[in-house]
């Protein structure tokens, strides 16, 4: 889960004065461009949109077709500084858990946040499967599309079970797996219930109407080790991405397809660097169950004292240098 939003008060914003460019990929496209907010919008036919914004360099959202609906990602940083670090959030958040970390290297590493279906700036998508093979089915369509090649995959939470998932069919050059979703971690009964669409109709519009308590409930008793840094408008940060209909409609989808068992088959990514790390007061994932993760991987492990489960938001500074150590043994 993610401490903060990408919500537009986030992001850096350019007046109408402000110039932007737009680079070509390498797919054959007509593009047809309109202003939006003061941005240049390039819709790229059937592929991606491509969208950059003056004032921070590197900065650049792109938004990729899949089968399944348009996938949205950031990217930030130089287009030379290589392999891009490609960032995976867990079940419920957006890129924006990645952002201390991208904001503190983004002057000499490439880094890729990306929205999973159903969540942060990326389709709703009530119908569409999220089991972890489709997770990373989507996955590599936007690295293909994007032009990504051998990344270093970073994940935390859900996005970490993406990255052992998805580590050979992308030809990953490391990973960097933080407060991992680990195979052995129990699955709620409850969420099984969910499998029933009539259950998950139901569910949809209590979970919208009651986002802010109930979020304010996960940050409490499952994510934050500091619960000094609660506060409304972390609570509405946190909450208001689930106010739309229609994404509020896959949260029980998305939910009732977790199941962390998927995870087994894809236990041992062949010959590449695993780092693991985990908050020592994680309340969701235990620590131990982490260190033996990484144990089983062939990783090496990490403990992060006074963190919970949001280690990339709670102590950016470490993940920081877990990924320059990592970039540097590649």
């Amino acid at each position: 889960m993610n401490l903060f939003t990408n919500r537009a008060e986030d992001s850096p914003v350019c007046d109408e004065a402000s110039r932007t460019r737009a680079r070509p990929t390498r797919t054959r496209y007509s593009a047809v461009i309109s202003s939006v907010s003061g941005r240049s919008t390039h819709i790229l036919r059937g592929r991606v949109t491509q969208e950059s914004t003056v004032g921070v360099p590197g900065q650049e959202v792109v938004r990729v077709d899949t089968p399944d609906g348009r996938i949205t990602a950031e990217f930030r940083g130089p287009e030379t500084a290589l392999p891009v670090v490609v960032c995976l959030h867990g079940l419920s958040a957006n890129r924006a858990t990645w952002l201390p970390l991208a904001e503190r290297l983004a002057h000499r590493r490439r880094f890729l946040l990306v929205d999973l279906l159903g969540r942060g700036d990326s389709d709703a998508a009530p119908d569409a499967r999220y089991d972890l093979a489709s997770e990373v089915r989507r996955l590599r369509v936007v690295l293909s599309s994007t032009g990504v090649s051998r990344p270093l995959l970073a994940g935390h939470s859900h996005g970490a079970a993406i990255a052992v998932a998805a580590a050979t069919g992308v030809d990953a050059r490391a990973l960097l797996l933080v407060n991992p979703v680990t195979p052995d971690l129990p699955r709620p009964a409850v969420l099984g219930a969910l499998r029933n669409p009539i259950v998950r109709t139901l569910v949809s519009p209590a979970a919208r109407l009651f986002r802010r308590p109930l979020t304010r409930y996960m940050l409490v008793r499952r994510v934050l080790a500091d619960r000094s840094r609660m506060s409304a408008e972390l609570i509405a940060r946190y909450a208001d991405p689930w106010g739309s209909r229609g994404r509020a409609a896959g949260l029980p989808r998305i939910l009732s397809d977790w199941d962390p068992a998927e995870l087994a088959p894809w236990d041992r990514p062949a010959g590449i660097p695993v780092r693991v790390v985990a908050g020592a007061e994680d309340r969701r994932v235990r620590p131990e169950s982490a260190r033996d993760w990484a144990g089983r991987l062939g990783g090496t492990f990490e403990l992060v004292a006074g963190c919970g489960h949001s280690v990339p938001e709670e102590r950016a500074s470490a993940i920081a240098a877990t990924v320059e150590d990592l970039l540097t043994r590649i």
